[in-house]
Protein backbone atom coordinates (compact mmCIF):
# COMPACT_ATOMS: atom_id res chain seq x y z
CA UNK A 1 0.00 0.00 0.00
CA UNK A 2 1.44 3.41 -0.50
CA UNK A 3 0.36 6.77 0.49
CA UNK A 4 0.54 10.25 -0.93
CA UNK A 5 2.77 12.46 0.59
CA UNK A 6 0.49 14.65 3.02
CA UNK A 7 1.00 17.57 5.18
CA UNK A 8 1.39 14.79 8.30
CA UNK A 9 3.24 12.32 6.28
CA UNK A 10 6.59 15.68 5.14
CA UNK A 11 6.27 16.86 9.62
CA UNK A 12 7.01 12.74 10.52
CA UNK A 13 9.71 12.59 7.55
CA UNK A 14 10.95 16.17 8.99
CA UNK A 15 11.06 15.10 12.33
CA UNK A 16 12.90 11.68 11.35
CA UNK A 17 15.69 14.01 9.53
CA UNK A 18 15.88 16.69 12.29
CA UNK A 19 15.25 14.31 15.21
CA UNK A 20 12.67 16.77 16.42
CA UNK A 21 11.01 15.25 19.29
CA UNK A 22 7.29 16.36 18.16
CA UNK A 23 5.84 15.97 14.85
CA UNK A 24 3.55 19.34 15.41
CA UNK A 25 6.63 21.04 16.49
CA UNK A 26 8.42 21.08 13.14
CA UNK A 27 7.28 23.98 11.07
CA UNK A 28 6.70 23.12 7.20
CA UNK A 29 8.15 26.07 6.23
CA UNK A 30 11.64 24.64 6.51
CA UNK A 31 10.93 23.27 3.47
CA UNK A 32 10.66 26.63 1.43
CA UNK A 33 14.53 26.71 1.71
CA UNK A 34 15.74 22.91 1.23
CA UNK A 35 17.64 21.65 -1.34
CA UNK A 36 19.31 18.30 -1.92
CA UNK A 37 22.15 19.37 -0.54
CA UNK A 38 21.07 20.49 2.92
CA UNK A 39 18.62 17.30 2.94
CA UNK A 40 22.09 15.28 2.18
CA UNK A 41 23.46 16.69 4.81
CA UNK A 42 21.11 16.34 7.74
CA UNK A 43 20.85 12.68 6.35
CA UNK A 44 24.90 11.93 7.01
CA UNK A 45 24.14 13.33 10.19
CA UNK A 46 21.49 11.43 11.52
CA UNK A 47 22.76 8.16 9.91
CA UNK A 48 25.93 8.87 12.39
CA UNK A 49 23.63 9.36 15.29
CA UNK A 50 21.28 5.89 14.46
CA UNK A 51 23.73 3.89 12.84
CA UNK A 52 23.20 0.28 14.33
CA UNK A 53 26.81 0.00 14.64
CA UNK A 54 26.87 2.42 17.30
CA UNK A 55 24.34 0.64 19.42
CA UNK A 56 26.94 -0.06 22.08
CA UNK A 57 28.10 3.27 22.51
CA UNK A 58 24.28 5.11 22.50
CA UNK A 59 23.15 2.00 24.99
CA UNK A 60 20.53 1.46 22.56
CA UNK A 61 19.70 -2.14 21.36
CA UNK A 62 20.70 -2.27 18.11
CA UNK A 63 16.96 -3.90 16.54
CA UNK A 64 15.89 -0.65 17.82
CA UNK A 65 18.64 1.03 16.19
CA UNK A 66 17.92 -0.88 12.75
CA UNK A 67 14.22 -0.04 12.82
CA UNK A 68 15.39 3.67 13.36
CA UNK A 69 17.88 3.82 10.55
CA UNK A 70 15.18 1.88 7.92
CA UNK A 71 12.80 5.02 8.74
CA UNK A 72 15.46 7.58 8.52
CA UNK A 73 16.43 6.22 5.11
CA UNK A 74 12.40 6.45 4.24
CA UNK A 75 12.10 9.69 5.74
CA UNK A 76 14.84 10.95 3.41
CA UNK A 77 13.28 9.30 0.40
CA UNK A 78 9.66 11.36 1.44
CA UNK A 79 11.70 14.22 1.42
CA UNK A 80 14.30 13.79 -1.71
CA UNK A 81 10.61 13.43 -3.82
CA UNK A 82 9.62 16.79 -2.35
CA UNK A 83 12.87 18.89 -2.58
CA UNK A 84 12.55 17.14 -6.72
CA UNK A 85 8.72 18.52 -6.99
CA UNK A 86 8.44 22.39 -6.64
CA UNK A 87 5.08 22.44 -7.00
CA UNK A 88 4.72 20.36 -4.31
CA UNK A 89 7.48 21.56 -1.81
CA UNK A 90 5.22 25.33 -2.43
CA UNK A 91 2.29 23.92 -1.59
CA UNK A 92 3.61 22.08 1.92
CA UNK A 93 5.66 25.30 2.67
CA UNK A 94 2.34 27.02 2.81
CA UNK A 95 0.84 24.35 5.07
CA UNK A 96 2.69 25.82 7.53
CA UNK A 97 0.93 29.47 7.35
CA UNK A 98 -1.93 30.75 8.64
CA UNK A 99 -4.87 29.38 5.89
CA UNK A 100 -2.40 27.63 3.81
CA UNK A 101 -4.38 24.69 2.33
CA UNK A 102 -3.71 21.83 0.01
CA UNK A 103 -5.36 20.51 -2.89
CA UNK A 104 -8.95 18.67 -1.44
CA UNK A 105 -7.36 15.15 -1.82
CA UNK A 106 -3.80 16.03 -0.50
CA UNK A 107 -2.74 13.79 -3.23
CA UNK A 108 0.56 15.49 -4.62
CA UNK A 109 3.07 12.24 -5.07
CA UNK A 110 2.26 8.82 -4.28
CA UNK A 111 5.91 6.77 -3.56
CA UNK A 112 6.68 4.08 -5.37
CA UNK A 113 7.89 2.00 -2.35
CA UNK A 114 7.41 -1.31 -0.98
CA UNK A 115 7.75 -3.52 2.14
CA UNK A 116 11.09 -4.42 1.36
CA UNK A 117 12.66 -1.34 1.99
CA UNK A 118 10.40 0.32 5.04
CA UNK A 119 8.62 2.36 2.62
CA UNK A 120 5.86 4.29 3.52
CA UNK A 121 3.25 2.39 4.47
CA UNK A 122 -0.24 2.68 5.87
CA UNK A 123 1.56 2.71 9.24
CA UNK A 124 3.68 5.54 8.73
CA UNK A 125 7.45 4.48 7.69
CA UNK A 126 7.45 0.91 9.63
CA UNK A 127 6.89 -1.91 7.52
CA UNK A 128 3.56 -3.73 8.11
CA UNK A 129 4.54 -7.08 5.61
CA UNK A 130 6.72 -9.96 6.27
CA UNK A 131 9.84 -8.98 8.14
CA UNK A 132 12.80 -9.44 5.84
CA UNK A 133 16.38 -10.54 7.10
CA UNK A 134 18.50 -7.88 7.88
CA UNK A 135 22.42 -8.02 8.47
CA UNK A 136 23.63 -7.81 12.25
CA UNK A 137 27.10 -7.95 12.41
CA UNK A 138 30.12 -5.23 11.28
CA UNK A 139 30.91 -3.84 8.16
CA UNK A 140 33.54 -5.87 6.73
CA UNK A 141 36.48 -4.19 6.41
CA UNK A 142 37.34 -4.84 2.65
CA UNK A 143 36.18 -3.81 -1.13
CA UNK A 144 32.72 -4.14 -1.31
CA UNK A 145 30.47 -4.34 -4.63
CA UNK A 146 27.19 -1.55 -4.25
CA UNK A 147 25.16 -4.59 -3.36
CA UNK A 148 26.66 -6.18 -0.53
CA UNK A 149 27.81 -2.88 0.81
CA UNK A 150 24.15 -2.05 0.99
CA UNK A 151 23.21 -5.20 2.95
CA UNK A 152 26.29 -5.06 5.09
CA UNK A 153 25.26 -1.34 5.77
CA UNK A 154 21.48 -2.24 6.76
CA UNK A 155 20.59 -0.25 3.97
CA UNK A 156 18.64 -3.47 2.36
CA UNK A 157 18.00 -6.94 3.64
CA UNK A 158 19.50 -10.41 2.30
CA UNK A 159 16.71 -10.74 0.17
CA UNK A 160 16.65 -7.87 -1.52
CA UNK A 161 20.16 -8.02 -2.35
CA UNK A 162 20.00 -11.70 -3.82
CA UNK A 163 17.10 -9.80 -5.90
CA UNK A 164 19.32 -7.45 -7.21
CA UNK A 165 22.16 -9.13 -8.15
CA UNK A 166 19.93 -11.78 -9.70
CA UNK A 167 18.07 -8.99 -11.84
CA UNK A 168 21.84 -7.61 -12.98
CA UNK A 169 22.85 -11.15 -13.99
CA UNK A 170 19.08 -11.77 -16.29
CA UNK A 171 19.56 -7.96 -17.80
CA UNK A 172 23.38 -7.90 -18.63
CA UNK A 173 24.55 -8.86 -22.30
CA UNK A 174 25.37 -12.85 -22.68
CA UNK A 175 28.59 -13.41 -23.71
CA UNK A 176 28.10 -15.99 -26.64
CA UNK A 177 25.95 -12.90 -28.09
CA UNK A 178 28.82 -10.56 -27.99
CA UNK A 179 30.91 -13.24 -29.21
CA UNK A 180 28.33 -13.79 -32.22
CA UNK A 181 28.23 -9.85 -32.81
CA UNK A 182 32.04 -10.15 -33.16
CA UNK A 183 31.99 -13.23 -35.54
CA UNK A 184 34.21 -14.79 -32.64
CA UNK A 185 31.23 -17.53 -32.56
CA UNK A 186 28.29 -18.63 -34.41
CA UNK A 187 24.95 -20.04 -33.11
CA UNK A 188 25.80 -23.54 -33.53
CA UNK A 189 28.94 -23.14 -31.75
CA UNK A 190 27.42 -21.29 -29.03
CA UNK A 191 24.78 -24.18 -28.90
CA UNK A 192 27.97 -26.68 -28.32
CA UNK A 193 29.48 -24.23 -25.50
CA UNK A 194 25.97 -24.67 -23.87
CA UNK A 195 25.58 -28.42 -24.33
CA UNK A 196 28.63 -29.16 -23.19
CA UNK A 197 29.56 -26.73 -20.18
CA UNK A 198 29.17 -28.46 -16.82
CA UNK A 199 26.74 -27.18 -14.30
CA UNK A 200 28.63 -24.06 -12.85
CA UNK A 201 30.92 -23.39 -15.36
CA UNK A 202 31.16 -20.14 -17.17
CA UNK A 203 30.60 -19.92 -20.77
CA UNK A 204 33.62 -18.98 -21.55
CA UNK A 205 35.75 -21.20 -19.65
CA UNK A 206 34.03 -23.97 -21.42
CA UNK A 207 34.64 -22.08 -25.31
CA UNK A 208 38.23 -21.57 -24.48
CA UNK A 209 38.41 -26.04 -23.30
CA UNK A 210 37.03 -26.50 -26.06
CA UNK A 211 39.06 -24.29 -28.18
CA UNK A 212 36.30 -22.29 -29.88
CA UNK A 213 37.72 -19.34 -28.24
CA UNK A 214 41.27 -17.81 -27.68
CA UNK A 215 41.87 -16.00 -24.44
CA UNK A 216 42.66 -12.57 -26.62
CA UNK A 217 38.89 -13.16 -27.81
CA UNK A 218 37.42 -13.76 -24.15
CA UNK A 219 38.96 -10.99 -22.82
CA UNK A 220 37.65 -8.47 -25.71
CA UNK A 221 33.92 -10.46 -24.87
CA UNK A 222 34.69 -10.20 -21.14
CA UNK A 223 35.82 -6.08 -21.70
CA UNK A 224 32.57 -5.27 -23.85
CA UNK A 225 29.89 -7.30 -21.89
CA UNK A 226 31.48 -5.00 -18.54
CA UNK A 227 30.94 -1.90 -20.67
CA UNK A 228 27.24 -2.76 -21.63
CA UNK A 229 26.21 -4.04 -18.43
CA UNK A 230 23.33 -2.38 -16.60
CA UNK A 231 24.80 -0.67 -13.16
CA UNK A 232 23.26 -1.97 -9.90
CA UNK A 233 21.81 1.01 -8.82
CA UNK A 234 19.20 1.06 -11.67
CA UNK A 235 17.33 -2.38 -10.22
CA UNK A 236 17.04 -0.02 -6.75
CA UNK A 237 15.24 3.24 -8.45
CA UNK A 238 13.07 1.04 -10.89
CA UNK A 239 12.13 -0.99 -7.82
CA UNK A 240 11.06 1.93 -5.82
CA UNK A 241 14.12 0.86 -3.00
CA UNK A 242 16.02 3.48 -3.52
CA UNK A 243 15.85 7.24 -4.82
CA UNK A 244 18.37 8.28 -7.74
CA UNK A 245 20.07 11.06 -4.76
CA UNK A 246 20.10 8.25 -2.60
CA UNK A 247 22.09 5.77 -5.01
CA UNK A 248 24.51 8.49 -6.00
CA UNK A 249 25.02 9.31 -2.30
CA UNK A 250 25.15 5.42 -1.41
CA UNK A 251 27.31 5.19 -4.27
CA UNK A 252 29.76 7.59 -3.02
CA UNK A 253 29.89 6.40 0.33
CA UNK A 254 30.57 2.75 -1.17
CA UNK A 255 33.68 4.50 -3.28
CA UNK A 256 34.82 5.77 0.28
CA UNK A 257 34.38 2.70 1.90
CA UNK A 258 36.86 0.85 -0.87
CA UNK A 259 39.09 3.29 -0.74
CA UNK A 260 39.51 2.96 2.71
CA UNK A 261 40.68 -0.91 2.48
CA UNK A 262 41.69 -0.86 -1.60
CA UNK A 263 45.24 -3.06 -1.29
CA UNK A 264 45.22 -3.15 -5.33
CA UNK A 265 42.65 -2.40 -8.27
CA UNK A 266 39.87 -3.40 -7.45
CA UNK A 267 36.14 -4.25 -7.37
CA UNK A 268 33.60 -1.87 -9.45
CA UNK A 269 31.18 -0.79 -7.16
CA UNK A 270 28.32 -0.64 -9.48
Amino acid sequence: MTQPITADIARRALRIIYGNGSIDAVDLSILAGMDQRELSTRFRARALELHPDRASVLGREPDELNSAFRRLHSAYRVLGAVVDNPALKASLAARARPGGQSPPDGRFWTPATDSRAGGPTGSGFAADAEERRYYAGRVPESELRFAQFLYYNRVIDWKTMIEAVTWQYRVRPKVGEIGRSYRFLDFSSIGAVLRESPRGELFGTTALKMGLLDRRQLSVMLGKQYLLNYPIGRYFVEHGILSKPEVEHLLNENRRHNRAYRAAPGVPSG
